[in-house]
């Protein structure tokens, strides 16, 4: 609580700041500005950052991949991993939201529409349902079963450019364990629609079975795998995946170092953040010195009379604290009003950059570039942003009421 004559310096600045009305509320509105400006864009970026790595992950790769040592140097399939219910044990636990051991082979198509190259993937259906929601979005036909072999899962854009449909065979050409080239007929089982057009026509899904069929010319009665692509809420998960490698011939892969090219994409944002932050510090600096600075000597002949009746100098300083609260308060509340409005509508709304380039997708590394991005608000952008204005407002009354009352001491 204050006492009687803390109160009374309270009011003191509350009526300074009200004589100084204009310069007042330009000081004010700076700050709110400013805080806009530095919210927004924070947001804005980390809203882009985090729909990028979402479609990253949501691309077959996961936040993590555990992997066996060949295929991550080599991308060779040859040593697959046997999957133990010891090692299944360790990925139930609350931060995996899904998993998939999965089998991987190149391969390609050839018809008479044209040829592509292929990623078939070999997965157990029921574990790969909760890792990506590939199942649900089937346009035609049905999802793959367990155990029959010979079933293939297609994108709808692979289909549509060859003219494929349910129940139709595909002659898919790769080499087996042995190096031998084989083509091999699969039937179609369904078509899904899912990410883009381009993770369609590159990704074909089949069951374990079928593929150790193919690749290792029979099946093994276990569910094998070169990696194991992994969902959790975010990389910060990492401290809880490591254990699950510990003592195991196994390594740990970040979609970070699965994509290098994206991640470098991410923290050229997250560079431009902090950049634009010195930017931004040094303007609202200037900004708000000079309107301070001009408040304080206008204020000179006041201050000196009161010094000539014995007001003492921490008196001035407390003024000076108090008309800081009170700027910082009053821009607060005008910033929440203004980051409600804009930056919280926006959040949901998003904002479309697709006339800006005529609609026409842009992509990095195989990744489809948002076209509208929906700003992403959190405490910790809003916390380290009213700090850093806090700290520039109290700076500028501080360098202000210094120099002033160094003026001061020099006459009196």
């Amino acid at each position: 609580m204050l006492n009687y004559q803390n109160r009374y310096l309270f009011k003191f600045a509350w009526r300074s700041i009200r004589r100084n009305a204009g310069r007042s509320f330009f000081i004010g509105f700076s700050v709110s500005l400013a805080v806009v400006i530095a919210v927004w864009t924070v947001a804005f970026f980390d809203g882009m950052n985090h729909q990028i790595e979402k479609a990253v992950v949501n691309t077959n790769m996961g936040f993590f991949q555990i992997q066996d040592p060949l295929f991550s140097k080599s991308t060779d399939s040859s040593s697959p991993v046997l999957w133990t219910p010891e090692l299944a044990s360790q990925f139930q636990n609350k931060f995996i939201k899904g998993f998939s051991p999965e089998l991987v082979l190149d391969g390609n198509i050839s018809t008479p529409e044209g040829a592509a190259g292929l990623t078939v993937l070999g997965i157990e259906p029921e574990l790969h349902a909760k890792f990506l929601p590939i199942k649900r979005r089937i346009k035609k036909g049905i999802f793959l079963d367990s155990n029959e072999i010979g079933q293939v899962v297609i994108g709808e854009e692979l289909a549509n450019k060859f003219k494929f449909n349910i129940d139709d065979q595909i002659v898919l050409n790769y080499q087996d364990i042995n190096g031998e080239l084989r083509s091999e007929l699969l039937s179609i089982k369904g078509i899904y629609k899912y990410n883009s057009k381009g993770f369609e026509k590159k990704f074909i899904y089949i069951n374990q079975p079928t593929w150790q069929t193919l690749f290792l010319n029979s099946p093994t009665g276990n569910i094998l795998f070169n990696r194991i692509a992994i969902m959790t809420k975010s990389l910060e998960n990492r401290n809880e995946i490591e254990p699950i490698i510990k003592n195991k011939n196994l390594i740990l892969k970040t979609w970070k170092d699965l994509n290098p090219e994206m991640a470098v994409v991410l923290e050229f944002h997250d560079g431009m953040i902090r950049f634009f932050f010195l930017i931004i510090g040094i303007t609202i600096l200037m900004t708000i010195l000079t309107p301070v600075r001009m408040l304080w000597q206008e204020r000179y002949k006041e201050l000196k009379m009161m010094a000539i009746l014995g007001v003492a100098k921490n008196k001035f300083w407390k003024i000076g604290i108090f008309e800081v609260v009170l700027m910082i308060f009053f821009s607060g509340l005008f910033s929440i009003l203004l980051l409600v409005s804009i930056v919280g509508t926006q959040s949901y709304t998003g904002v479309d950059f697709r006339q800006l380039n005529e609609g026409v997708t842009i992509e990095r590394a195989g990744i489809k570039l948002p076209a509208v991005v929906y700003p992403l608000l959190s405490g910790e952008q809003l916390f380290i942003t009213f700090l850093f204005v806090m700290l520039v407002v109290s700076i500028s009354y501080i360098w202000s009421i210094y120099r002033t009352l160094q003026k001061l001491e020099a006459e009196i």
